[in-house]
């Protein structure tokens, strides 16, 4: 593959399946207005995340199998165009019910269908040197369009004086940028199925099978499937409790404006994580591990966390604080994927091994908003307190299983 195709094709994945997670993850970047225009509390709000969280985890490990069985281009278009379809009915503003459905589908769609599909199909672009690059400039990219999403709908957004209508524009438009994506994925990604016989018989169906049994069993008993859950995990812990809550956190603790509280996040959310995908991706590459370099970060994380809760009556610096803070937890996130070579997975293995590994590390999807909605709900302060020391937690936690994977693949190489 030349070099101008797969830039190309790196790009256009990325910014597909950067907007692909903007209608589930609203919260992000318009967390007071959806909750305003469909009239939930915290903690129902907090509901939908963890029910797309609950059957995202077990619809990872499927993904994973079938990005090992199927073209990515078929699994990323039915991907965007199922999405077009429910970002149509949640448009509609059906009943709590039927959002608690269109979370669950959502799920089944981006974990099942397109997760595995996209991290084989971008680990596939590039050598085991390239990975911190490739993967950084992904979620580099993802940011970028996500960016300028957000603040063209912000600013249309402002033009409505309904919270409904507003809401409403965004979710229509998004239907069809969802449905032009489903095009695209058809007529530019690559053929990447293998190039299988007709079968006829049943022995050579059972062989086929067992193909894919050998290989869940083969990733089942590499330790690096373990660590690198766990590893990944606990990041993960730290990644979700800054982006879901230091939006809402500028303006119920630190007093600032929804609007301009959305316009932080938004620049917090996708502008930072460019930054941190592309700085992030290139020095990881040029460190001697990945993961020495992502303990450095972790190390910095729990550095702002901790100070994070005696700032609030200086708005100002804590909202420096929580820029720099993601951009810490943003630079893990963009590389975090890119240790499975250090970790000892092989290329061969990375659809099943994807959803192995990404339905241990995204369980707090499940419980973490509903668990952290009921924080704020009962005590705003101490709630957002109790917040900053989990990801503290989290951080020191992810540090010594990076250390351990680092110590394991030295000895190993």
């Amino acid at each position: 593959m030349s070099k101008i195709k797969r830039n190309f094709l790196v790009g256009l994945i990325s910014i597909m399946v950067g907007l692909i997670y903007f209608i589930p993850y609203i919260r992000f970047s318009f967390y007071d207005q959806f909750v305003a225009a469909f009239q939930l509390t915290n903690f129902e709000f907090g509901n939908l995340g963890s029910i797309y969280g609950l059957v995202s985890l077990f619809c990872y490990p499927v993904g994973g199998v079938l990005a090992d069985k199927f073209s990515s281009r078929v699994m990323l278009a039915a991907s965007f165009f199922a999405s077009m379809a429910l970002t149509f009915w949640e448009a509609s503003f059906p009943d709590y019910t039927s959002l608690v459905i269109i979370s669950a589908l959502f799920a089944v769609f981006n974990a099942g269908t397109m997760w595995a599909a996209y991290i084989k199909l971008l680990r596939s672009l590039g050598n085991e040197n390239e990975q911190g690059k490739i993967f950084g400039t992904s979620e580099a990219l993802r940011g970028i369009i996500s960016a300028i999403a957000g603040f063209i709908f912000l600013g249309l957004l402002s033009l409505f004086t309904s919270q409904i209508s507003g809401m409403r524009m965004i979710l229509l438009s998004f239907g069809v940028i969802y449905g032009l994506f489903g095009v695209l994925s058809i007529i530019f990604l690559p053929k990447t199925e293998k190039k299988q016989n007709e079968l006829s018989t049943d022995t050579e169906d059972a062989a086929k099978e067992s193909g894919i049994l050998c290989k869940i069993s083969r990733v089942l008993k590499l330790p690096g499937t373990w660590l690198l859950s766990i590893f990944m995990f606990s990041c993960y812990c730290v990644i979700m409790s800054g982006v879901n809550y230091l939006g809402t956190y500028a303006t119920q603790i630190l007093g600032i404006s929804e609007e301009l509280s959305a316009g932080l996040a938004i620049f917090r959310n996708y502008i930072v994580v460019v930054l941190a995908g592309i700085l992030g991706g290139i020095l990881a590459d040029k460190a001697k591990s990945k993961l020495i370099f992502i303990i450095y970060l972790l190390c910095g994380i729990v550095i702002c966390s901790g100070i994070s809760p005696f700032l609030t009556s200086v708005a100002i610096l804590s909202i420096a604080v929580s820029m720099i803070l993601a951009f810490l937890y943003y630079s893990v996130k963009s590389i975090y994927f890119s240790v499975m070579g250090e970790g000892g997975i092989p290329l061969e293995l990375t659809g099943i091994a994807t959803g192995i590994i990404s339905f241990i590390a995204f369980i707090p999807d499940a419980f973490m908003t509903s668990l952290m909605g009921s924080w704020i709900d009962a005590d705003p302060v101490s709630g957002f307190n109790k917040i900053f020391i989990w990801m503290v937690a989290w951080s020191i936690i992810a540090a010594v299983f990076a250390f351990i994977i680092y110590r394991k693949g030295r000895k190993n190489r």
